[in-house]
């Protein structure tokens, strides 16, 4: 008995224990979840989407839009060309540097022309000698003439005398004989003055030959426009045909682009185009469709555009990356809202419209694109405010807290 009474009496200090343990447990836990929930901060406690998101207002306006097809391109000056010598020799002086203005006609480098200008003094030193005997002979030539027509003169009288048996034949044959010589000698300065002529001829054209090689030993611009190249040095010996300076004309400029032909269609001479340098889009320059190529390039499937700019600004360079803009429509009474307004999705488009303290969403049809505006087709009227920013984080329904509009 006493056996079992020790066995039954450890049980029950056993069961009594596990008790204590089990209730102790549960009040610890429960203290440690209300410290929990009472350390959480109030935002955690709130349910999510009962906040008002901050968004940017914008007001849909009616106004002016137009349509333009973009392509991209390099400008080029209206005449670019490399400048060539056509005379050979040593650089004597460059006048002119990359970057300088220059007039049409102006020397922009000189060579030397010492020999040349020997040559034109030899020329026209045999020049005046030829001249001076083509002279001589010409008076030989009127001398010989006023003899001739005297001695026929005195041969008619002669031969009067000699019917009238005063002079004998002897006389009259000597003065034919004379007659003869002096016609002689009027053919020899005849001969002679055509000689020198011809040679007083080809002094004049040789001397032309020497100026026109000692005008190439100067080399001018062609055309008014700016040095865009130099490649000559004072000193060196240049040879014919080698190029010396590239010069071009910067206004007016043009653009070439090359169009689908379903866009070509579109595409008028004289429309207006917008011409935006690709370093700065803020620099624009005024520009116009100058030609369309008649046809299309069987390779590429495009048209040729040539766009002419006027008063650009100096940024506009040959060479230049550019945005070309045609405009090929405006509509001068379209509902435009800002392009950041829009959302994306599958290929569709949304917007977010304030009405009240809430943002409701509504799919939209678009328009023309320009800058900044977009024009809503459907979906949007004028008034109607749209959110321009903080539309990331709205939902259907969700409040909306204005910061700007």
């Amino acid at each position: 008995m006493t056996s079992r009474r020790k066995v039954y009496g450890f049980l029950a200090l056993v069961a009594i224990l596990a008790s204590a343990g089990y209730f102790l447990n549960r009040y610890f836990s429960a203290d440690s979840r209300a410290a929990q929930a009472n350390s959480k901060p109030a935002a955690e406690k709130q349910k999510p989407g009962q906040e008002a998101t901050p968004v940017e207002l914008a007001i849909a306006a009616r106004g002016q839009i137009s349509s333009f097809i973009s392509s991209t391109t390099n400008l080029r000056a209206l005449r670019e060309v490399d400048i060539a010598s056509q005379a050979e020799g040593p650089v004597r002086e460059v006048l002119a540097e990359e970057g300088d203005f220059v007039k049409a006609g102006q020397v922009l480098c000189r060579l030397d022309d010492t020999q040349l200008q020997i040559r034109l003094q030899t020329a026209k030193q045999r020049l005046a000698q030829a001249r001076l005997q083509g002279e001589k002979a010409n008076v030989r030539q009127e001398k010989a003439s006023v003899q001739i027509k005297n001695g026929r003169e005195d041969l008619q009288r002669y031969q009067k005398l000699y019917e009238q048996k005063l002079v004998s034949q002897r006389d009259v044959a000597l003065l034919e004989y004379k007659i003869e010589e002096l016609e002689h000698d009027a053919r020899v300065s005849s001969s002679e003055s055509k000689e020198l002529t011809h040679r007083v001829e080809e002094l004049e054209a040789e001397i032309a030959q020497v100026n026109l090689e000692i005008s190439r030993s100067q080399i001018k611009a062609p055309f008014s426009g700016y040095i865009t190249q130099r490649s000559v040095n004072l000193g060196q010996t240049i040879r014919t045909m080698e190029s010396l300076f590239k010069l071009s004309d910067f206004s007016p400029l043009y653009a070439e682009v090359f169009l689908a032909e379903a866009e070509a269609v579109r595409v008028k001479p004289d429309q207006g185009v917008a011409v935006r340098l690709g370093a700065d889009p803020n620099k624009q320059a005024t520009a116009r469709v100058w030609r369309l190529s008649p046809v299309v390039d069987q390779s590429t499937g495009t048209v040729k555009v040539t766009v002419e700019l006027s008063g650009a600004s100096p940024q506009f360079r040959p060479g230049a990356f550019v945005r070309v803009e045609i405009k090929t429509d405006t509509r001068p009474d379209a509902v435009l809202i800002p392009k950041r307004a829009l959302i994306e999705e599958d290929s569709e488009h949304f917007v977010y419209l304030a009405k009240g303290e809430s943002a409701e969403r509504v799919k939209v049809g678009l328009g023309y694109q320009q800058n900044d505006q977009i024009e809503i087709l459907k979906g949007v009227k004028v008034g109607d405010k749209v959110v321009v920013a903080g539309q990331g984080a709205l939902k259907r329904g969700g409040k909306i807290k204005v910061v700007r509009s």
